[in-house]
């Protein structure tokens, strides 16, 4: 072999190495070690699978500590949260080791609730099928179509007793596994002894408020008043006033597979547009960040809610101008695709975009994927980053009944005086508002409604 074609040949070497290494970057696998990830690449990509069989993370969990004492987190990551990993691994054992569930039942929420527990809720109803389907070892499968939630009930010791319920609050449901002699549980019960509560929140079917679907937490404090920081909303490529090119284009590279677009432009209307043969991203002036791919795909595959899941995030952690914490907040399923919906999280409240900020930009939620043939079709954000100021400087002396004393006087006015038997759900939470001000609010969920109330009284104010 002659030396020219020696150096041909470790060029090609090098070439190959790089394409390689370059979907090993796009597509790093940041969560492969835990139970409620699949790992996949995006299409036409290798594809990356988990070490472990894994599971979809909740949309936020609820840490029950004893003594009616609840704190309510929003899930972004496993591997930021002891306690979730703690029960992703009790979670595992159960239904790999576990002999038999029960059938069908009532949800049990006495039981539940009596004892230190870990709930992972989900902001919608995941079918049980689609849950399992990555899953390669033998599990028992839930007895019910769909859930929203897993409660955990772990035993303080070895040999104790550990439950698990998968629940459907829409149909009043449960199904339940038992299992003794765990190893993980007394683990789990002891984490959730030792939890420390920031803010404590409060069982509304311990309490007795009948009028709520199912057990919702809600904020309860002592004193007049709850303090609380107020946030500000930052977008990565202002500069001195106006977006800074190079940022744009440096977050914007990470989207392209050469890892830099082919041409860019911007229109008329501001526009920043980036390209190449399969790929174009917009940034819209007033913050909006929006992918398309034009790609082929495999129109066999149907991707599953876990394995789609796990594309936006190996998807958003490739987003460099992301920098605030999401978390999923919802989920549409369409025969061939699945929309996703995510929302940013400071302080463990949500951050939601108002209604109007909603109609201007045609976003129900801040963040939005289409998901087809196991690859990402479309992405669409609010690109704007959410930071908390250093100290609590805002309060809120609207306690959550006459919240929702507020929530139901405006439901009835809508409705003509109908009667309001049940309450979905009720939370606090920060809103983003036209002219980027964000301001805290109370939301009240009636029959699928969201109805927005105020959190400071009419006398102070």
């Amino acid at each position: 072999m002659n030396i020219n074609k020696m150096k041909s040949f470790v060029i090609i070497i090098l070439v190959i190495a790089a394409v390689y290494q370059t979907g090993l970057l796009w597509l790093e696998d940041t969560a492969s070690h835990n139970f409620f990830y699949t790992v996949f690449g995006l299409g036409g990509q290798k594809e990356f699978t988990a070490e472990e069989n894994v599971l979809l993370l909740p949309s936020k969990f609820v840490i029950g500590s004893g003594n009616k004492k609840y704190t309510v987190a929003y899930a972004n990551d496993i591997e930021k949260e002891a306690m979730l990993s703690e029960g992703n691994d009790l979670l595992q054992e159960v239904l790999t080791q576990a002999t038999a569930g029960t059938i069908k039942q009532t949800i049990p929420w006495d039981s539940i609730l009596e004892e230190k527990c870990l709930l992972l809720e989900y902001h919608f109803f995941v079918p049980v099928l689609e849950y399992f389907e990555n899953y390669n070892k033998k599990v028992l499968i839930p007895e019910i179509e769909s859930f929203n939630c897993i409660a955990l009930v772990p035993s303080k010791t070895s040999n104790g007793i550990t439950n698990v319920y998968f629940i459907n609050t829409n149909l009043g449901q449960s199904w339940n596994v038992t299992m003794e002699k765990s190893r993980v549980s007394k683990n789990l019960y002891a984490m959730l002894e030792l939890k420390e509560n920031d803010l404590a929140y409060v069982s509304t079917k311990q309490s007795g408020f009948n009028l709520f679907q199912d057990s919702v937490f809600v904020p309860q404090w002592k004193g007049n008043s709850l303090a609380y920081r107020s946030v500000m909303e930052i977008n990565p490529f202002m500069q001195d006033g106006s977006i800074n090119r190079y940022f744009l284009e440096n977050s914007v590279d990470s989207f392209f597979k050469n890892l830099e677009a082919d041409w860019n432009r911007i229109d008329e209307a501001g526009t920043f547009v980036f390209s190449d043969e399969t790929v174009v991203v917009r940034y819209y002036p007033k913050g909006i960040l929006e992918y398309f791919s034009y790609g082929t795909y495999d129109t066999e595959i149907t991707t599953d809610i876990v394995t789609g899941y796990q594309i936006c995030k190996n998807f958003m952690n490739n987003d460099t101008s992301l920098e605030t914490e999401v978390y999923l907040s919802g989920i549409e399923m369409n025969r061939n695709e699945i929309i996703y919906y995510f929302d940013y999280v400071v302080d463990n409240y949500p951050i939601l975009l108002s209604e109007a900020v909603q109609k201007e930009f045609e976003m129900p939620h801040a963040i939005e994927f289409s998901i087809r043939g196991n690859s990402v079709r479309r992405y669409k954000r609010y690109a704007h980053n959410f930071k908390a100021v250093d100290i609590k400087d805002k309060e809120i002396s609207v306690e959550f009944l006459e919240a929702l004393d507020q929530a139901i006087e405006q439901y009835q006015i809508n409705h003509e005086e109908s009667e309001v038997k049940e309450v979905q759900d009720m939370y606090l939470a920060y809103f983003v508002e036209p002219n980027f001000t964000i301001t805290m609010k109370w939301v009240t969920e009636l029959y699928h409604e969201l109805y927005i109330g105020k959190t400071i009284s009419d006398k102070i104010e």
